[in-house]
Protein backbone atom coordinates (compact mmCIF):
# COMPACT_ATOMS: atom_id res chain seq x y z
CA UNK A 1 0.00 0.00 0.00
CA UNK A 2 1.78 3.56 -1.04
CA UNK A 3 1.61 5.75 2.16
CA UNK A 4 1.76 9.36 1.97
CA UNK A 5 5.79 9.20 2.25
CA UNK A 6 5.70 7.38 -0.60
CA UNK A 7 2.83 9.14 -2.73
CA UNK A 8 5.39 12.36 -1.81
CA UNK A 9 8.19 11.24 -2.60
CA UNK A 10 7.16 10.57 -6.15
CA UNK A 11 5.19 13.95 -6.49
CA UNK A 12 8.92 15.52 -5.79
CA UNK A 13 10.11 13.39 -8.51
CA UNK A 14 7.87 14.39 -11.25
CA UNK A 15 8.18 18.32 -10.24
CA UNK A 16 11.87 17.76 -10.81
CA UNK A 17 11.34 16.72 -14.49
CA UNK A 18 9.05 19.85 -15.03
CA UNK A 19 9.11 21.85 -18.37
CA UNK A 20 9.20 25.20 -16.39
CA UNK A 21 11.95 24.54 -13.57
CA UNK A 22 13.97 26.92 -11.47
CA UNK A 23 16.95 26.25 -8.44
CA UNK A 24 18.24 28.63 -5.62
CA UNK A 25 20.85 27.76 -4.40
CA UNK A 26 23.11 29.37 -1.41
CA UNK A 27 26.27 28.24 -0.31
CA UNK A 28 25.55 25.22 1.54
CA UNK A 29 26.19 23.91 -2.21
CA UNK A 30 29.90 24.67 -2.41
CA UNK A 31 30.89 23.98 1.21
CA UNK A 32 32.33 20.96 0.00
CA UNK A 33 33.89 21.94 -2.83
CA UNK A 34 36.84 23.92 -1.01
CA UNK A 35 34.64 27.00 0.11
CA UNK A 36 33.82 28.70 3.74
CA UNK A 37 30.41 28.99 5.36
CA UNK A 38 30.01 31.85 6.83
CA UNK A 39 31.95 31.83 10.49
CA UNK A 40 35.17 29.86 8.87
CA UNK A 41 34.85 32.93 5.90
CA UNK A 42 34.23 35.58 8.63
CA UNK A 43 37.76 34.52 10.70
CA UNK A 44 39.67 34.27 7.17
CA UNK A 45 39.07 37.61 5.94
CA UNK A 46 39.56 39.31 9.90
CA UNK A 47 43.18 37.91 9.77
CA UNK A 48 43.57 40.62 7.23
CA UNK A 49 42.94 42.69 10.06
CA UNK A 50 44.73 40.90 12.93
CA UNK A 51 47.51 43.12 12.95
CA UNK A 52 47.59 46.54 14.79
CA UNK A 53 49.34 48.22 12.24
CA UNK A 54 47.52 46.75 9.35
CA UNK A 55 45.54 49.84 7.48
CA UNK A 56 42.04 49.95 8.30
CA UNK A 57 42.68 47.58 11.80
CA UNK A 58 41.08 50.10 14.41
CA UNK A 59 37.85 50.36 11.94
CA UNK A 60 37.70 46.75 11.65
CA UNK A 61 37.86 45.54 15.39
CA UNK A 62 35.43 48.80 16.34
CA UNK A 63 33.36 47.77 13.74
CA UNK A 64 33.68 43.93 14.71
CA UNK A 65 32.93 44.75 18.75
CA UNK A 66 30.05 46.80 18.49
CA UNK A 67 28.30 43.61 17.58
CA UNK A 68 27.06 40.55 18.96
CA UNK A 69 29.33 37.49 19.73
CA UNK A 70 27.59 35.32 16.59
CA UNK A 71 27.76 38.41 14.17
CA UNK A 72 29.72 37.15 11.12
CA UNK A 73 31.49 39.17 8.09
CA UNK A 74 28.17 39.79 6.65
CA UNK A 75 27.40 42.09 9.63
CA UNK A 76 30.39 43.67 9.48
CA UNK A 77 29.84 44.61 5.87
CA UNK A 78 25.64 45.48 6.65
CA UNK A 79 27.10 47.99 9.86
CA UNK A 80 29.60 49.22 7.93
CA UNK A 81 27.50 50.29 4.61
CA UNK A 82 25.24 51.74 7.34
CA UNK A 83 28.01 54.19 8.30
CA UNK A 84 28.90 55.20 5.06
CA UNK A 85 25.34 55.85 3.93
CA UNK A 86 24.96 58.27 7.36
CA UNK A 87 28.96 59.61 6.54
CA UNK A 88 27.74 60.45 2.93
CA UNK A 89 24.02 62.75 4.00
CA UNK A 90 26.38 64.37 7.11
CA UNK A 91 27.67 67.93 6.49
CA UNK A 92 31.51 66.73 7.20
CA UNK A 93 31.32 63.35 5.34
CA UNK A 94 32.33 62.28 8.30
CA UNK A 95 31.13 59.80 11.16
CA UNK A 96 32.26 59.01 14.84
CA UNK A 97 32.23 55.01 15.33
CA UNK A 98 33.62 54.20 18.82
CA UNK A 99 35.02 57.48 19.75
CA UNK A 100 37.12 58.19 16.55
CA UNK A 101 35.67 59.99 13.57
CA UNK A 102 35.84 58.87 9.89
CA UNK A 103 35.97 59.96 6.74
CA UNK A 104 33.49 58.70 3.95
CA UNK A 105 36.66 57.30 2.01
CA UNK A 106 37.88 55.69 4.87
CA UNK A 107 34.73 53.88 5.12
CA UNK A 108 34.86 52.86 1.54
CA UNK A 109 38.06 51.89 1.36
CA UNK A 110 37.01 49.32 3.86
CA UNK A 111 34.25 48.31 2.65
CA UNK A 112 36.44 47.25 -0.50
CA UNK A 113 39.21 45.67 1.22
CA UNK A 114 36.44 43.24 2.62
CA UNK A 115 34.99 42.40 -0.33
CA UNK A 116 38.63 41.94 -2.12
CA UNK A 117 39.81 39.51 1.06
CA UNK A 118 36.56 37.71 0.50
CA UNK A 119 37.14 37.41 -3.42
CA UNK A 120 40.97 36.33 -2.24
CA UNK A 121 38.89 33.09 -0.17
CA UNK A 122 37.01 32.28 -2.71
CA UNK A 123 39.35 32.48 -5.77
CA UNK A 124 42.21 30.33 -3.96
CA UNK A 125 39.67 28.61 -1.31
CA UNK A 126 40.32 27.34 1.93
CA UNK A 127 42.53 24.98 4.11
CA UNK A 128 40.04 23.90 7.26
CA UNK A 129 43.41 23.55 8.90
CA UNK A 130 43.97 20.44 11.11
CA UNK A 131 45.58 18.92 14.46
CA UNK A 132 44.47 22.11 16.15
CA UNK A 133 45.66 24.67 13.38
CA UNK A 134 43.59 27.17 12.34
CA UNK A 135 42.01 27.47 8.92
CA UNK A 136 43.84 29.49 6.90
CA UNK A 137 43.32 30.66 2.78
CA UNK A 138 44.89 29.09 -0.03
CA UNK A 139 48.26 30.69 -0.66
CA UNK A 140 48.34 32.95 -3.63
CA UNK A 141 48.65 30.71 -7.00
CA UNK A 142 47.83 27.82 -5.29
CA UNK A 143 43.39 26.61 -5.64
CA UNK A 144 42.40 24.17 -3.93
CA UNK A 145 37.77 24.95 -4.94
CA UNK A 146 37.06 21.66 -6.86
CA UNK A 147 33.98 21.81 -9.55
CA UNK A 148 33.66 17.68 -9.36
CA UNK A 149 30.18 18.26 -7.25
CA UNK A 150 28.71 21.06 -9.19
CA UNK A 151 29.73 19.03 -12.24
CA UNK A 152 27.86 15.99 -11.26
CA UNK A 153 24.92 17.78 -10.55
CA UNK A 154 24.21 19.29 -13.71
CA UNK A 155 25.03 16.34 -15.76
CA UNK A 156 22.46 14.54 -13.67
CA UNK A 157 19.67 17.45 -13.87
CA UNK A 158 20.25 17.39 -17.71
CA UNK A 159 19.99 13.74 -17.95
CA UNK A 160 16.80 13.00 -15.68
CA UNK A 161 15.50 16.53 -18.42
CA UNK A 162 16.79 14.52 -21.71
CA UNK A 163 14.65 11.41 -20.40
CA UNK A 164 11.09 13.86 -20.77
CA UNK A 165 12.11 13.19 -24.59
CA UNK A 166 10.39 16.64 -25.66
CA UNK A 167 11.88 20.38 -26.00
CA UNK A 168 12.62 21.86 -22.69
CA UNK A 169 12.41 25.60 -21.43
CA UNK A 170 15.82 26.60 -20.43
CA UNK A 171 16.51 26.12 -16.38
CA UNK A 172 16.86 29.02 -14.84
CA UNK A 173 19.85 28.95 -11.86
CA UNK A 174 19.19 31.51 -9.25
CA UNK A 175 22.50 31.55 -7.29
CA UNK A 176 23.32 33.77 -3.78
CA UNK A 177 26.91 32.73 -4.29
CA UNK A 178 29.56 34.34 -5.57
CA UNK A 179 31.55 31.97 -6.47
CA UNK A 180 32.12 30.99 -10.17
CA UNK A 181 31.51 27.01 -10.13
CA UNK A 182 28.12 26.87 -11.53
CA UNK A 183 29.05 28.48 -14.86
CA UNK A 184 32.39 26.65 -14.77
CA UNK A 185 30.21 23.24 -14.35
CA UNK A 186 27.88 24.16 -16.99
CA UNK A 187 30.62 25.15 -19.64
CA UNK A 188 32.98 22.26 -18.82
CA UNK A 189 29.27 20.03 -19.20
CA UNK A 190 28.96 21.90 -22.74
CA UNK A 191 25.75 23.24 -21.36
CA UNK A 192 25.07 26.59 -23.49
CA UNK A 193 24.02 29.11 -20.93
CA UNK A 194 23.30 33.10 -20.58
CA UNK A 195 24.43 34.95 -17.97
CA UNK A 196 23.79 38.07 -18.61
CA UNK A 197 26.66 39.06 -20.11
CA UNK A 198 27.85 40.17 -24.08
CA UNK A 199 31.30 39.10 -24.76
CA UNK A 200 34.02 36.23 -23.81
CA UNK A 201 36.70 36.32 -20.99
CA UNK A 202 36.12 39.89 -20.40
CA UNK A 203 32.56 40.85 -20.99
CA UNK A 204 30.08 43.68 -20.64
CA UNK A 205 26.22 43.76 -18.73
CA UNK A 206 23.93 42.86 -21.44
CA UNK A 207 20.93 41.43 -20.23
CA UNK A 208 18.46 42.43 -22.88
CA UNK A 209 20.38 40.23 -25.52
CA UNK A 210 22.20 37.76 -23.17
CA UNK A 211 19.31 36.46 -21.65
CA UNK A 212 16.91 36.04 -25.26
CA UNK A 213 16.35 32.33 -25.35
CA UNK A 214 17.28 32.51 -29.30
CA UNK A 215 20.35 33.53 -30.16
CA UNK A 216 22.56 32.62 -33.43
CA UNK A 217 23.34 29.15 -31.85
CA UNK A 218 19.79 28.14 -31.11
CA UNK A 219 18.00 28.09 -27.92
CA UNK A 220 20.09 27.98 -24.97
CA UNK A 221 19.84 25.21 -22.04
CA UNK A 222 20.45 27.55 -18.79
CA UNK A 223 19.88 30.98 -17.75
CA UNK A 224 22.22 31.75 -14.74
CA UNK A 225 20.82 34.92 -12.76
CA UNK A 226 23.71 35.50 -9.80
CA UNK A 227 21.33 37.66 -7.83
CA UNK A 228 23.98 39.36 -5.16
CA UNK A 229 27.10 39.56 -7.76
CA UNK A 230 30.47 37.63 -8.76
CA UNK A 231 34.02 37.75 -7.47
CA UNK A 232 35.04 38.32 -11.22
CA UNK A 233 32.41 41.42 -12.06
CA UNK A 234 33.77 45.00 -11.69
CA UNK A 235 31.38 48.13 -11.07
CA UNK A 236 33.10 50.81 -13.31
CA UNK A 237 33.10 54.45 -12.04
CA UNK A 238 30.30 55.01 -14.95
CA UNK A 239 27.77 53.12 -13.31
CA UNK A 240 28.71 50.08 -16.25
CA UNK A 241 29.07 46.69 -14.82
CA UNK A 242 32.34 44.39 -16.66
CA UNK A 243 33.15 40.48 -16.11
CA UNK A 244 36.82 39.88 -15.74
CA UNK A 245 38.70 36.95 -16.51
CA UNK A 246 40.74 36.06 -13.13
CA UNK A 247 44.52 37.73 -13.25
CA UNK A 248 44.09 40.28 -16.03
CA UNK A 249 45.95 43.86 -14.70
CA UNK A 250 43.04 46.07 -16.13
CA UNK A 251 40.76 47.29 -15.86
CA UNK A 252 42.02 48.16 -11.98
CA UNK A 253 39.37 46.03 -10.15
CA UNK A 254 40.87 46.87 -6.05
CA UNK A 255 37.91 47.79 -3.79
CA UNK A 256 35.40 47.64 -6.98
CA UNK A 257 34.52 43.66 -6.52
CA UNK A 258 30.61 44.41 -7.41
CA UNK A 259 29.29 42.04 -4.66
CA UNK A 260 26.03 43.30 -2.00
CA UNK A 261 26.13 41.50 1.00
CA UNK A 262 25.02 44.47 3.42
CA UNK A 263 21.70 45.23 4.70
CA UNK A 264 21.49 48.11 2.42
CA UNK A 265 20.84 45.27 -0.53
CA UNK A 266 17.62 46.52 -1.29
CA UNK A 267 18.86 49.50 -2.42
CA UNK A 268 21.13 47.60 -4.37
CA UNK A 269 18.31 45.75 -6.26
CA UNK A 270 17.15 48.83 -7.17
CA UNK A 271 20.02 49.45 -9.72
CA UNK A 272 21.33 47.53 -12.98
CA UNK A 273 22.60 44.47 -12.51
CA UNK A 274 20.62 43.73 -9.62
CA UNK A 275 17.25 45.08 -10.92
CA UNK A 276 17.26 42.92 -13.83
CA UNK A 277 18.19 40.00 -12.01
CA UNK A 278 15.55 40.72 -9.23
CA UNK A 279 13.10 41.01 -12.13
CA UNK A 280 14.09 37.24 -13.56
CA UNK A 281 13.55 36.25 -9.93
CA UNK A 282 10.06 37.57 -10.02
CA UNK A 283 9.25 36.20 -13.25
CA UNK A 284 10.32 33.09 -12.49
CA UNK A 285 8.59 32.91 -9.25
CA UNK A 286 5.07 34.75 -10.50
CA UNK A 287 4.14 31.85 -13.31
CA UNK A 288 0.96 31.75 -14.20
CA UNK A 289 1.60 28.40 -15.94
CA UNK A 290 2.90 25.49 -13.61
CA UNK A 291 6.43 25.28 -12.64
CA UNK A 292 8.99 24.26 -9.93
CA UNK A 293 11.10 26.42 -7.94
CA UNK A 294 14.04 24.11 -6.42
CA UNK A 295 15.85 25.06 -3.13
CA UNK A 296 19.19 23.93 -2.28
CA UNK A 297 22.33 25.06 0.43
CA UNK A 298 19.64 28.31 1.75
CA UNK A 299 18.67 28.46 5.04
CA UNK A 300 16.02 31.18 4.58
CA UNK A 301 17.57 34.05 6.61
CA UNK A 302 18.19 36.60 3.69
CA UNK A 303 14.99 39.03 3.68
CA UNK A 304 14.84 40.33 0.51
CA UNK A 305 15.09 36.78 -1.09
CA UNK A 306 12.67 35.45 1.28
CA UNK A 307 9.92 38.31 0.70
CA UNK A 308 10.30 37.66 -3.18
CA UNK A 309 9.27 34.48 -2.86
CA UNK A 310 6.33 34.49 -0.09
CA UNK A 311 4.54 37.65 -2.15
CA UNK A 312 4.72 35.56 -5.27
CA UNK A 313 3.27 32.60 -3.91
CA UNK A 314 0.75 34.00 -2.63
CA UNK A 315 -0.85 35.70 -5.72
CA UNK A 316 -3.38 34.17 -6.77
CA UNK A 317 -2.29 32.82 -10.14
CA UNK A 318 0.48 31.52 -9.16
CA UNK A 319 0.97 27.89 -9.94
CA UNK A 320 4.62 27.65 -8.55
CA UNK A 321 5.54 24.36 -6.61
CA UNK A 322 8.54 24.99 -3.70
CA UNK A 323 10.87 22.08 -3.18
CA UNK A 324 13.11 22.72 -0.70
CA UNK A 325 16.13 20.55 0.25
CA UNK A 326 17.24 21.83 3.59
CA UNK A 327 18.69 20.75 7.08
CA UNK A 328 16.62 21.15 10.20
CA UNK A 329 18.30 22.83 12.86
CA UNK A 330 18.67 21.40 16.27
CA UNK A 331 16.89 24.01 18.81
CA UNK A 332 16.20 23.08 22.26
CA UNK A 333 16.83 19.49 21.83
CA UNK A 334 14.50 18.74 19.15
CA UNK A 335 14.98 19.03 15.38
CA UNK A 336 12.85 22.03 13.56
CA UNK A 337 12.49 23.79 10.18
CA UNK A 338 14.36 26.82 9.24
CA UNK A 339 11.35 29.58 10.61
CA UNK A 340 10.64 31.45 7.38
CA UNK A 341 9.69 27.85 6.01
CA UNK A 342 7.86 26.14 9.01
CA UNK A 343 5.40 29.95 9.08
CA UNK A 344 4.67 28.92 5.46
CA UNK A 345 4.07 25.53 6.39
CA UNK A 346 2.06 26.36 9.15
CA UNK A 347 -0.12 29.63 8.34
CA UNK A 348 -0.14 30.08 4.25
CA UNK A 349 -3.20 28.96 2.45
CA UNK A 350 -0.31 27.86 -0.59
CA UNK A 351 1.63 25.44 1.72
CA UNK A 352 -0.07 22.78 0.05
CA UNK A 353 2.35 23.69 -2.49
CA UNK A 354 5.51 23.12 -0.77
CA UNK A 355 7.83 20.17 -0.51
CA UNK A 356 10.37 19.88 2.29
CA UNK A 357 13.27 17.02 1.83
CA UNK A 358 15.04 17.52 5.33
CA UNK A 359 17.53 15.26 6.85
CA UNK A 360 14.83 13.80 9.36
CA UNK A 361 12.32 13.21 6.86
CA UNK A 362 9.91 15.09 4.48
CA UNK A 363 6.92 17.15 4.56
CA UNK A 364 4.00 18.07 2.19
CA UNK A 365 1.89 21.31 3.14
CA UNK A 366 2.46 21.02 6.99
CA UNK A 367 4.86 20.67 9.24
CA UNK A 368 3.90 17.15 9.90
CA UNK A 369 7.02 14.52 9.24
CA UNK A 370 5.64 11.96 6.70
CA UNK A 371 8.60 9.81 7.27
CA UNK A 372 9.63 7.75 10.18
CA UNK A 373 11.26 9.18 12.72
CA UNK A 374 14.09 7.22 13.79
CA UNK A 375 15.48 7.56 9.75
CA UNK A 376 17.94 9.91 9.25
CA UNK A 377 18.74 11.07 5.37
CA UNK A 378 21.11 12.88 3.25
CA UNK A 379 19.29 14.28 0.38
CA UNK A 380 19.40 17.65 1.97
CA UNK A 381 23.03 18.28 0.81
CA UNK A 382 24.06 19.26 -2.94
CA UNK A 383 25.23 15.74 -3.40
CA UNK A 384 22.49 14.29 -1.93
CA UNK A 385 20.18 16.28 -4.20
CA UNK A 386 22.38 14.88 -7.37
CA UNK A 387 22.01 11.35 -6.29
CA UNK A 388 17.76 12.11 -5.81
CA UNK A 389 17.67 13.04 -9.50
CA UNK A 390 19.17 10.11 -10.43
CA UNK A 391 17.62 7.27 -8.35
CA UNK A 392 14.16 9.08 -7.60
CA UNK A 393 11.71 7.42 -6.05
CA UNK A 394 14.52 4.44 -5.20
CA UNK A 395 16.42 6.65 -2.94
CA UNK A 396 13.75 6.88 -0.08
CA UNK A 397 14.89 3.79 0.56
CA UNK A 398 18.65 4.18 -0.47
CA UNK A 399 18.74 7.34 1.02
CA UNK A 400 18.22 5.89 4.72
CA UNK A 401 21.47 6.35 6.56
CA UNK A 402 22.43 5.16 10.05
CA UNK A 403 24.00 8.32 11.44
CA UNK A 404 23.85 11.96 10.71
CA UNK A 405 25.78 13.07 7.45
CA UNK A 406 28.99 14.40 9.60
CA UNK A 407 30.08 17.97 8.61
CA UNK A 408 31.81 20.57 10.72
CA UNK A 409 29.01 23.19 9.95
CA UNK A 410 25.56 23.53 8.52
CA UNK A 411 25.64 22.87 5.03
CA UNK A 412 22.12 25.31 4.20
CA UNK A 413 23.93 28.05 6.13
CA UNK A 414 24.88 30.91 3.55
CA UNK A 415 29.03 31.34 3.35
CA UNK A 416 29.42 34.24 0.69
CA UNK A 417 26.27 34.38 -0.66
CA UNK A 418 25.26 37.56 0.77
CA UNK A 419 22.13 35.88 1.73
CA UNK A 420 21.93 35.44 5.73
Amino acid sequence: MTTDFDAAVEDVTAHLTSERQAWLFGAGISCRSGLPLMYPLTELVAANYADAGADHHALFASLRSSLPDEAHIEHVLSHLGDFIALAERSRDQTVTIDGAGYGVETLRGLHGGIRDAIRDVIQRGYLPGEGGEAPKVAEEGQHVVKVEHHRNFLRTLFAARDKVGRPLRPVHFFTLNYDTLIEDALALERISFADGFSGGAMAYWAPETAYAENGAGGRVAAHLIKLHGSIDWHAEGNGSVIRCREGCSYPDRAGNVLIYPQATKYVATQRDPFASLFEKLREALRSPQPMVFAICGYSFGDEHVDLQIEEAMAKPDCKTVLVAFVREQEKAAASQLPERLADWMANKPWANRIFVLTDKGLYHGSTTNLAHEAETHDWWTFEGVTKFLSDGPRQAEDNVVAFPTPITDVEGATAVDGAE
